[in-house]
C-alpha cells in the first residue's frame, strides 16, 4: 500500500500535470486541440457537401451567378488533393469549388509558412532577418512582432503585395469560385463570390500597437505562437521552432457581420 507521503506526491503531480499554468497546456491537451480543430474542418466540409444539394433557392443563386445552365448533379470533398477547393460542386456542364471555414469568433488560420518559405513566395528575402528577430523576440516576451524602427520599411515592400499575399492564402492556383464561412455558433453556411471578395478587398499594409501586419481590416500576418506538441525539446527562441512559422490569419466574424454573402442557409 501506498503511504500517506507517496499518495501525496502523487496527487502533487497530478494537480501540476492538469494545471494550466501561463496559458500553457500540457502535450497531450494541445494535441486534443489539433485534433479537434483538424475534425470540426473536417465535418463542416462534410456538413456543407450533404446539405448543398437540398438547397434549391442556394443553387439557382450560384447558377444565375455564375452562369451555369446545367442541373446540380452532386458534391463531393476533395481531401487534401485539391488545395483550396475542400468540395467540389458538379452540375451538368460546370464545376465550382468551394474554400470552406468554420469559425465561432476571433481570428480563424488562412495558411501558414516558415519565414523562409514565406519570403522566397513573394521574394521577400531582404525582410527575412526583420521577420526572423521578431519572431524570437516575441517568443522571448522581448517585444513586439515589428519594432517601430522596422515599420516604414514592411509596409513600403509589402503594400504593393497585398493581394497577393491575400489571394495565395485564400485561393491559390485552384482559385476556387466560393469561399463558405460556417457560423457554428448560429448554424449557418454563408456563400460568397471569391473571386469578387479578392477583387473588393481592401490592401492597405498597416501595423498595429503589437506589431502585427495588418492587411487591410480583416487580414493579419504574424508569428504563429503556441507550444509545438511535437516541438518541447525545441527552445521556443530557436526559429526551427514552428511557433515561429508566419501565419496569415482572417477575422472573419467581423467578415460575415459586415460583408453580406450571395446566399445563406441554415446547416
Amino acid at each position: 500500500m501506498r503511504t500517506q507521503l507517496q499518495r501525496g506526491i502523487i496527487k502533487l503531480l497530478l494537480c501540476s500535470w492538469q494545471a494550466v499554468p501561463n496559458g500553457v497546456r500540457p502535450p497531450e491537451a494541445i494535441l486534443r486541440n489539433m485534433n479537434q480543430n483538424a475534425q470540426i474542418g473536417s465535418n463542416v466540409e462534410r456538413l456543407f457537401k450533404n446539405t448543398i444539394g437540398k438547397q434549391s433557392n442556394v443553387l439557382t443563386i450560384l447558377k444565375a451567378r455564375f452562369g451555369i445552365k446545367g442541373n446540380f448533379a452532386k458534391a463531393f470533398s476533395t481531401g487534401t488533393d485539391a488545395g483550396k477547393s475542400d468540395v467540389i460542386l458538379r452540375f451538368t456542364n460546370a464545376t465550382l469549388g468551394a474554400n470552406i471555414k468554420a469559425f465561432k469568433a476571433g481570428f480563424n488560420q488562412l495558411t501558414r509558412l516558415t519565414i523562409q518559405s514565406f519570403c522566397r513566395e513573394f521574394g521577400l528575402v531582404q525582410l527575412q532577418p526583420i521577420f526572423e528577430k521578431g519572431a524570437v523576440r516575441v517568443a522571448g516576451k522581448a517585444g513586439r512582432f515589428i519594432a517601430e524602427s522596422d515599420e516604414q520599411m514592411i509596409i513600403s515592400k509589402l503594400n504593393p503585395l497585398g493581394p497577393k499575399i491575400v489571394h495565395f492564402a485564400l485561393a491559390r492556383t485552384e482559385n476556387p469560385e466560393l469561399l463558405v464561412l460556417y457560423d457554428r455558433n448560429n448554424m449557418q453556411m454563408h456563400i460568397y463570390d471569391l473571386p469578387l471578395i479578392l477583387t473588393s478587398l481592401d490592401y492597405s499594409i498597416t501595423i498595429s500597437p503589437r506589431g502585427v501586419i495588418r492587411i487591410g481590416k480583416y487580414i493579419t500576418i504574424q508569428r504563429k505562437g503556441g507550444n509545438g506538441v511535437h516541438s518541447a525539446h525545441i527552445p521556443k527562441t530557436s526559429l526551427s521552432h514552428p511557433g515561429n512559422n508566419l501565419q496569415i490569419k482572417m477575422t472573419v466574424g467581423s467578415f460575415v457581420s459586415e460583408v453580406a454573402p450571395i446566399a445563406s442557409y441554415s446547416a
